[in-house]
């Protein structure tokens, strides 16, 4: 288990005639970072574990502060913790939210539209 007990990020089961298939979720954005192909276990936690280490996991960090599971543009990886716990320090490339490649001039996310709160309204 992690720091704060949580195995592996977000997920929903599908269920498939082959065999359950897993997506998992950013735990900051919500997007969908990970469809693993169907697996056949015994129980539904041997499930999740061969569909969270063969497949799930690689597309994740874990923030070392609260313990999200999350995507690379919702990472600072300098610090090893999520963007909601320690922002860049520098201006972000991508959207929080979505994570989104931010434009330099943008004040709102041109994907998802939301606000960027990096950014000054200048008058």
């Amino acid at each position: 288990m992690t720091a704060r007990g949580k195995k592996t990020a977000a997920y929903r089961i599908i269920t498939d005639a082959g065999g359950n298939r897993y997506h998992f979720f950013c735990d900051l954005s919500g997007a969908v970072m990970c469809t693993t192909e169907p697996i056949l276990a015994e129980t539904q936690e041997q499930e999740l574990t061969l569909a969270w280490e063969n497949e799930g996991r690689k597309h994740f960090n874990l923030c070392h502060n609260c313990g999200k599971w999350v995507c690379d543009a919702m990472y600072n990886a300098d610090v090893c913790h999520c963007v909601e716990c320690t922002p860049w320090e520098d201006r972000p490339r991508f959207c929080s939210q979505c994570g989104e490649e931010i434009p330099d001039d943008d004040l709102f996310c041109r994907k998802c539209g939301a606000r960027l709160q990096y950014r000054e309204v200048t008058a």
